[in-house]
């Protein structure tokens, strides 16, 4: 390795070291009592395994059935309890939708007030600009039908304002300066902060009467005026007048028990409160053409209620019964609104018959009641057999070719899909750190031999190196750095893995892997020299990239040796790696180390010791190097260095006609190791390797 561990940034590789932790507890327990080796647990008795499609069918036909008859004769007997009761939940649900309807005609108003509010006090709307105010403003009553009009007051009573009139939109300038009947949310302006509703007013020009929201407008703390936007109610009474004609309902609006703010009987009624000095300018209960609301809150006798929100009063009218339910709405001035809804007391037997009919389709329901439990269990049995298909997959650690589950409408199988689909993808995470071939390999060790025990093998080791990484990382960004690395590490680790090798560890820009375990490969030196042939092609490939896109090539430094190693699990009680240890990993080190006084010009260098040569029987061409003393270690080691045809010229002038002897290493007396690479300081002792 070419750099100090100071002196290089700090990069997390692509591939981490593998680690691979023994197994807990419980499994050392399992083993011990098989004598250290898993096997198959005794055959039990077969058990009786059911469809889920059958089982669901089979329990949802039997609760269908139970519940369906359940409902049937609970419903007959109590038809007259319940009948009351389901006619008010339903005439509460027609009260919560008068009142939805309401706010919808009006809270639009609040949110068209709060954006030409917002357009004056970020500076893009002039409040004295009455051209570009009445265009504004013409546009944005142009989007909301269910406004009726909107206006622009400023601190001195000045402004202008646009209104539906007609059919169409008119808009002008006014002047309230000296009017008598200024509303007073207009003249508490300065005073407030938040928009406020206005009580209703009545508009002479569209004989109509309104509600209107004030909109406080400042900027930098300072009172620019009030954005009015105005409602009218007879829109209210026009949607009342469609709203539950099928149900046979009566919806109403009131303002006190006194005045009506919407009622269908409204529609094409016209009034005048110009001069009305008595209340609102609303038309009074008396005044509707609705007798039984007139006769409310006079003669009406309260009755009992199931909701709380609601108020029940029943009303004798010309011979004819009627109940009333109504309940307050508030937001809208000071003054609480009353929502109600009214219909004949005879109305009840609608429901009555509906219980009949419904025993009559009791059967046909259940019918189709099976039949959704078959179709339901069907498509809960495909799910099932997905996840456990996909399980299969996740035990032969086949992570990317698992597909997601897809989701379901059933709230625990979309709970188990999700799960599963994160699991999958934490395990392919999990396979880039930590090697899946090692991870299998070891498993069908454990399952062949009955234990990870660390153990003496043959093996191959590799380390590889990038010359001249510090200089080329000084003048790059941490993360091109990073970048260059993991397409570096991936290029090797590629090539190792198909020759079956293990990557053992990333240190900084080096590399370090081995061939002969954990499973024994007779062939592991063949194995190892075939891979650093491919590394050798990879990276002058990689090269001619690089060129071609204007970067600088990289150089790298390959050695190899053969030799026995302690293998096995090596590490504390928190972090375990499953590594190699011993003098043959320093010897490899040792002989990348060597190959920098040898390189050259070359862009790859690829050194063996004649142990891995001789092992290798001829797998990759190989040029004798003589024998060289290496750093931190007595005797000649014999090395051999990987040429191919073009580069045998540079390689004959790099080796030295030193006689070695054999593949094994030298007992000649010691001589100086080479220096290093100008620029390039000793490599670091490697995590794993022997200080010698």
């Amino acid at each position: 390795m070419s750099d100090t561990p100071s002196a290089r940034p700090k990069i997390a590789p692509p591939l981490p070291a593998t680690a691979v932790k023994p197994a807990g507890k419980a499994a050392a327990k399992a083993v011990g009592k098989n004598g250290g080796k898993a096997g198959p647990k005794p055959a039990g008795r077969r058990r009786l395994r059911l469809p889920i499609a059958a089982v669901l069918v089979a329990g949802f036909g039997s609760l269908m059935l139970a519940a369906v008859a359940s409902v049937l004769v609970l419903g007959l007997v109590s038809a007259s309890t319940n009948t009351f009761a389901l006619l008010n939940d339903k005439a509460d649900l027609a009260l919560a939708g008068v009142e939805v309807r309401v706010r919808h005609q009006l809270d639009p108003a609040r949110e068209m007030a709060r954006f030409v509010a917002g357009l004056i006090e970020r500076g893009d709307l002039r409040a004295g600009d009455n051209t570009a105010m009445i265009d504004t403003l013409r546009g944005a009553l142009a989007g909301a039908p269910d406004v009726t009009g909107l206006a622009f007051v400023r601190p001195d009573l000045t402004g202008v304002r646009v209104g539906r009139l007609n059919g169409g939109l008119v808009a002008d300038p006014f002047d309230m300066q000296g009017d008598s009947d200024i509303p007073p949310e207009i003249l508490d302006g300065p005073n407030r902060s938040a928009a406020t509703w206005a009580d209703p007013r009545w508009l002479k020009e569209a004989q109509n009467s309104f509600v209107t929201l004030y909109q406080p407008v400042r900027r930098d703390g300072r009172y620019l005026g009030q954005v009015a936007v105005g409602v009218s109610l007879g829109d209210l009474s026009r949607f009342l007048s469609v709203l539950y004609v099928e149900q046979g309902l009566n919806a109403f609006v009131l303002y006190d028990q006194s005045h009506v703010l919407a009622h269908p009987a409204l529609v094409g009624r016209s009034f005048d409160f110009s001069g009305k000095l008595d209340g609102p300018p609303l038309p009074r209960t008396d005044q509707v053409d609705d007798p039984a609301l007139a006769a409310l809150w006079s003669s009406g006798v309260p009755v009992q209620s199931l909701k709380k929100r609601v108020e029940a009063r029943a009303v004798q009218v010309l011979g004819s019964d009627y109940i009333f339910l109504t309940r307050k709405m508030a937001g809208y001035g000071q003054q609480d609104w009353i929502i109600g809804i009214g219909y004949r007391d005879g109305e009840l037997n609608v429901e009555v018959r509906r219980l009949y009919i419904t025993g009559a389709v009791g059967l046909a329901i259940l019918l189709v009641s099976v039949g959704v439990a078959l179709l339901v269990g069907r498509r809960i049995s495909r799910q099932v057999a997905r996840l456990a298909e996909a399980a299969d997959r996740v035990r032969a650690f086949e992570f990317r070719a698992i597909p997601d589950l897809p989701d379901s409408r059933l709230r625990e199988m979309a709970r188990a899909a999700t799960a599963f689909n994160a699991m999958v993808a934490g395990l392919r995470w999990f396979e880039t750190y930590v090697p899946k071939a090692l991870v299998l390999r070891l498993m069908r060790q454990r399952e062949t031999e009955g234990g990870l025990d660390s153990v003496q093998r043959e093996v191959t080791v590799m380390f590889t190196d990038i010359r001249g990484f510090s200089r080329m990382a000084e003048h790059m960004a941490a993360a091109d750095t990073a970048a260059l690395l993991n397409e570096h590490f991936t290029l090797l680790a590629a090539c190792i893995e198909a020759e079956g090798g293990t990557v053992d560890k990333f240190i900084g820009d080096s590399l370090m892997a081995f061939w002969g375990a954990p499973e024994a490969q007779e062939d592991h030196a063949v194995r190892g020299l075939r891979a650093a042939l491919a590394i050798h092609h990879a990276i002058r490939a990689d090269n001619r990239r690089r060129l071609t896109e204007g970067r600088a090539p990289i150089h790298v430094r390959v050695g190899l040796h053969s030799g026995p190693v302690v293998v096995g699990n090596i590490g504390s009680d928190s972090r375990i790696n499953y590594t190699i240890v011993g003098d043959t990993v320093n010897v490899a080190a040792r002989i990348e180390e060597l190959s920098a006084a040898l390189q050259g010009e070359s862009e790859v260098i690829v050194l063996t010791s004649g142990v891995t040569a001789a092992k290798g029987k001829d797998a990759v061409p190989l040029v004798r190097q003589g024998g060289r003393s290496l750093r931190g270690r007595t005797g000649m080691t014999e090395l051999w260095r990987l040429v191919l045809e073009e580069e045998k010229k540079d390689a004959a002038k790099a080796a030295t006609p030193v006689s070695a002897p054999s593949p094994a290493a030298g007992t000649a007396a010691p001589s100086a190791a080479p220096p290093p690479v100008a620029g390039e300081t000793a490599k670091p002792v490697f995590a794993g390797k022997d200080t010698p």
